[in-house]
């Protein structure tokens, strides 16, 4: 095991050092506040943890990598791209959580918000038609509170976006090779996702068609950003939010 960790230790900093497709939301900027009010803050002790993005008025989509107590003090705030503010929040607690069967993955996973007045939330994001591929070179947005330094852990107060671009699945293979088959990736220069930023909405079109995944690496500027295809889970999703329970 120590032998596998050096060598894709060295493979990363090999990545690094080239001129490939990838990067590091820290090339990003400040979020208009009129837009992506379905961004979600997932928080647990009042501190961030991961992104998330509001789907209906019971449900958020996030990651399945965002570990938090559910018995703990977790909540999801909405309506507010500045974290800091105490103006208009929206606070909702989280009254259960579900991942589909591990025979489609479980990359993916469900926040139901016990919402007192679902009137009063912001509209949702559409998400990806079922199965549909998203394009080489599309351009799309992925936006998060996460660091905006490689050397800094802290989340952001403010929300931050960046401009990214879809590359091949054999591009990303390449680079990360043993990627799954409902993966997504985007690279280039401009910037990307790092660490809390999971469970944010990878955006094209005004859809929302892929979830970030946890990336802890974000200081290896060579590699891809991999996303999870929300197309692949858009049965599952649709059957919950119908149920209104998963």
């Amino acid at each position: 095991m120590r032998g596998l960790s050096k060598f894709l230790l060295l493979f990363l900093l090999a990545c690094q050092d080239q001129n490939v497709l990838g990067s590091k939301i820290i090339n990003g900027t400040t979020a208009d506040d009129k837009l992506m009010k379905y961004m979600v803050s997932v928080q647990e002790d009042g501190k961030h943890i991961c992104g998330g993005f509001l789907v209906s008025k019971h449900f958020v989509v996030t990651h399945g990598g965002c570990e938090f107590d559910e018995d703990g003090k977790v909540m999801v705030i909405l309506g507010t791209h500045d974290l800091s503010k105490p103006g208009f929040k929206i606070k909702e607690h989280i009254r259960s959580t579900c991942k589909p069967s591990s025979g489609i993955g479980t990359d993916i996973m469900l926040i139901k918000i016990n919402s007192q007045k679902p009137e009063k939330l912001p509209k949702e994001i559409q998400l990806q038609d079922p199965e549909t591929d998203v394009k080489e070179n599309e351009k799309c947005q992925v936006a998060g509170w996460g660091p905006v330094d490689n050397n800094d852990n802290r989340s952001v107060d403010q929300l931050r976006v960046v401009d990214v671009t879809v590359i091949s699945p054999k591009a990303c293979n390449d680079q990360i090779p043993g990627l799954r088959a409902n993966a997504i990736c985007t690279g280039g220069k401009q910037g990307g996702f790092c660490k809390s930023d999971a469970g944010g909405p990878l955006v094209c079109k005004g859809k929302a068609v892929g979830i970030a995944t946890v990336n802890d690496n974000c200081s290896f500027r060579g590699l891809p950003n991999v996303y999870v295809d929300i197309s692949k889970y858009r049965s599952w999703i649709n059957a919950c939010i119908k149920a209104e329970k998963c």
